[in-house]
């Protein structure tokens, strides 16, 4: 198969994508540029430093600055724009034949300017606009853990509040190596209370051991990355036993000096070990990638058969925040679409 064929063939697969974040600022940025419209000046230039001069959590930090090339005046944080680059988002995703995306935001300017619901509400809007593609759709607020316990169990009961604007889930992101996840076990306590799904942000900047914490402590079901858990052979064991689902971002983690190469991530290894593996693509924009490439180059970099990644796609589907039914039907739409495809018998 040459390599046109082979990538329209992966653009063709259903595709089911967890882990990707709306970039609130980038893409109104951009909506603005295209409008002619003025998107704000350049502010604290030194922050727009090349991210690759430093490392960790502050390198992304960096790299995410100067995506965003300066502060986004708040006028543009309107209902009309948040519904405008959700419905761009999802329209994007239909376009690689996406069945299902899980959109997470976590922006506290949109929020405090918005409202927790009325940006939520914004959201859904927007997603319901584009439903006619086919694209099924879940929200998930993200906590950030240098805002402290006390506002995390503040935002999570205001996003168990917006259930009705299709928030399915929440996710705990941020500096993991000085805000362990065992500060925020009150408020993931009442996520789940609440009947949403847990997710944490862990072995992506630091070690295994927030992975422990996340899965023992704080109940989480899925780990953001994860990509440290290919040290820890127990760890590996844990996950396969408690069912925990990896959301994999292969070339954000490449970017972010984390892994040397694609050809270096441990993604083949996690496969081999059991462990529910999902592909997505993090921050599509900020990135330049999409859920279509990162199912291309992990496959070239590791040999990826079809049929692997139609599993990759069907483990993401088990792993929505859906309840049980829904789990199962879309899994029954990705193996069906894939089979008529020809790509698994």
């Amino acid at each position: 198969m040459g390599e046109h064929s082979a990538a329209d063939t992966i653009v063709s697969i259903p595709k089911v994508e967890l882990h990707v974040h709306l970039e609130t600022s980038l893409r109104l940025r951009r909506v603005s540029q295209r409008r002619g419209q003025d998107a704000g000046p350049i502010e604290d230039a030194h922050l727009v430093a090349d991210p690759a001069l430093f490392s960790g959590y502050d390198r992304l930090r960096r790299l995410r600055y100067a995506g965003r090339a300066g502060r986004i005046p708040d006028a543009l944080y309107t209902p009309a724009n948040i519904a405008t680059i959700t419905a761009e988002l999802v329209a994007e995703a239909a376009a690689q034949s996406s069945r299902y995306i899980e959109v997470r935001v976590g922006g506290r300017r949109g929020f405090t300017l918005l409202g927790v619901r009325g940006m939520l509400e914004a959201m859904a809007e927007g997603a319901g606009s584009v439903r006619h593609l086919g694209v099924a759709y879940g929200a998930i607020v993200t906590v950030v853990r240098e805002r402290g316990p006390e506002e995390a169990e503040q935002l999570v009961m205001e996003a168990a509040a917006c259930r009705d604007c299709g928030v399915v889930g929440i996710d705990l992101a941020g500096d993991e190596e000085n805000y362990p996840p065992g500060l925020f076990t009150r408020a993931l306590d009442k996520a789940r209370t609440a009947g949403l799904g847990v997710t944490v942000h862990a072995g992506e900047f630091a070690g295994p051991a927030g992975m422990w914490t996340a899965i023992y402590q704080l109940g989480a079901s899925r780990i953001g990355h994860g990509i440290r858990a290919a040290d820890d052979a127990p760890l590996l064991d844990l996950l396969r036993e408690r069912h925990v689902t990896l959301e994999l971002c292969p070339t954000s983690n490449v970017r972010l000096g984390l892994i040397p190469s694609l050809v270096q991530h441990p993604i083949r290894r996690l496969l081999d070990a059991g462990v529910a593996v999902t592909v997505n693509s993090d921050d599509p924009v900020l990135l330049g990638t999409t859920l279509t490439r990162e199912l291309a180059a992990v496959a070239k970099a590791h040999g990826l058969s079809q049929e692997a990644l139609v599993d990759l796609q069907a483990n993401a589907a088990r792993a929505a925040f859906l309840p049980q039914e829904g789990r199962e039907s879309l899994e029954r739409r990705v193996r069906s679409g894939a089979k008529t495809l020809g790509l698994i018998s």
